[in-house]
């Protein structure tokens, strides 16, 4: 039996430090899903479905890595303590990564599998210090709202980072001097954003590990764990058999799908179903960031009322009709005009309360994983946190990867194939991918809140299990 995670509050400055080791992964997530498929497509001429598949076989990489890093995160022992390592491994090469993805267009002229290997050193980098620094919300405390509390702390350092990223894009990278260019076709400012990616994801990276390393020295020491394949699998394969994981992750699939496609679709909509320009662009992360914070101060509470999992239902259901009424009121013709700064405000409007309903949700799933350790520990007396995490964002990855896949399909169905503009979007297209996207939308909230509601552990599940165990750990371990 392992010792315990320290008890009460967790000191502030250990939240933030904990919640800055997430903004590599915000600063990946505005890139690829906001970015990535229109420079690749739009600005560099890659065909969508290619674009989308180099996307889709990346993450299964990705994913099918996840648990094996997790595992391997739960066996590290080192004078530098545990799981802090890989942050400090991996944090340089996956800044040289993330430059080398945005370097130029004439990456154009490269090959689709260099393309492809590129990003996948990219995510897998990336993987190997999101799975333990994630891990350690299990590890620094076991108190119920103290996890969702350093979970609110990750999201927020995790949309703050892709927020800037995305803020610094539409308002100076990608905007275009010349008011008859739109400046996100314009391939000259992404190499620029790049490069100010890979600096955000060093200087996080590294500042996170170090603000933690202090704490991390004092958790209590665990046994060893084996680490021979047959162990890693087993392991692996146990935590995929737990019924409250699975409920989560396949909840969490299609939750993520649903996040995905709106965040990947994003800026295809803007453009050619509601036909906004440069200036109008650049206020969509001010949307973003009140979502953010709204979120940030929300979830706590309605956790402590509803609990975690009715709460990510509640909201992802809410989510979901609010991001629908824009698009069926345009399509209806109840809509301002579009392009005009009164349909921009209303869009921003719905936008950002529907993308509240997605983080707090998204939030309440990913604070769900920690108490699964627990219930696994009573059960078979070890603890592997970071196969549980691990797993959980190899799910996640899994669900934005159908999301972009069916953006791809989106974008075919439109007829959006090389450089086309706004205004040569043949009449009627537009609506037709307005209707297509918000449906679809609609389906995968409705999904992603019926599988989510079969996970049964509540606060109460959770304190009866900490009980159990603190009664094991002073009776000592079973023979």
């Amino acid at each position: 039996m392992t010792a315990a995670p320290p008890a009460g509050l967790l000191p502030t400055r250990i939240k933030l430090a904990h919640g800055l080791g997430s903004v590599a992964l915000g600063v990946k997530e505005a890139g690829l899903t906001t970015f990535f498929m229109i420079y690749y497509n739009q600005v560099l001429g890659f065909d969508p479905r290619i674009v989308s598949l180099v996307l889709i076989g990346a993450m299964f990489v990705d994913g099918l890595a996840d648990p094996l890093i997790g595992r391997l995160t739960d066996a590290t022992r080192t004078r530098l303590g545990r799981r802090l390592p890989w942050l400090y491994g991996a944090a340089v090469p996956m800044a040289i990564a993330w430059t080398l993805l945005w370097l130029s267009p004439d990456i154009a002229t490269h090959s689709t599998l260099g393309l492809a290997l590129n990003l996948i050193a990219v995510r897998i980098l990336v993987s190997a210090c999101e799975i333990p620094s994630i891990s350690l919300v299990a590890e620094l405390t076991h108190d119920y709202d103290e996890r969702t509390a350093l979970m609110r702390y990750r999201f927020l350092f995790g949309w703050l980072g892709g927020l800037l990223a995305t803020a610094l894009a539409y308002g100076y990278f990608l905007k275009s001097d010349d008011p008859g260019q739109n400046g996100l076709l314009d391939p000259s400012g992404y190499a620029a954003f790049g490069l100010f990616g890979a600096v955000l994801i060093l200087v996080s990276t590294l500042g996170s590990a170090a603000g933690q390393h202090r704490r991390i020295m004092t958790l209590p020491p665990r046994p060893p764990v084996q680490r021979h394949g047959l162990a890693m699998l087993a392991d692996i394969a146990l935590a995929f058999r737990n019924p409250a994981f699975l409920a989560l992750t396949s909840g969490a699939l299609f939750l993520v799908t649903g996040y995905a496609t709106m965040i990947a679709s994003v800026n295809y909509m803007m453009l050619y179903v509601w036909q906004l320009s440069d200036a109008q662009l650049a206020w969509y992360p001010a949307g973003l960031a009140i979502a953010v914070f709204g979120a940030f101060f929300a979830v706590g509470r309605a956790h402590r009322r509803f609990g975690k999992r009715d709460t990510a239902v509640g909201a992802i259901l809410f989510s979901g009709a609010v991001g629908f009424l824009p698009y069926a009121a345009r399509n209806l013709g109840w809509w301002a005009e579009l392009g005009g700064w009164p349909s921009m405000i209303l869009l921003l409007v719905f936008m950002t309360v529907s993308l509240l309903g997605f983080v707090v949700a998204t939030i309440s799933a990913s604070s769900m994983v920690a108490e699964i350790v627990e219930a696994h520990e009573v059960e078979h007396g070890t603890r592997i946190e970071g196969v549980f995490f691990a797993g959980y964002l190899m799910t996640q990855k899994f669900g934005q990867a159908l999301g972009i896949f069916l953006v791809g399909e989106l974008v075919v169905f439109a007829g959006l194939g090389d450089r086309v503009r706004p205004e040569d979007l043949a009449p009627g297209t537009a609506t037709a991918l307005a209707w297509a996207f918000a449906g679809a939308m609609v389906l995968i909230s409705i999904i992603a809140a019926l599988l989510l509601r079969r996970y049964t552990i509540d606060r109460a599940g959770h304190e009866a299990r900490l009980a159990a165990l603190a009664s094991t750990r002073r009776e000592g371990p079973t023979p």
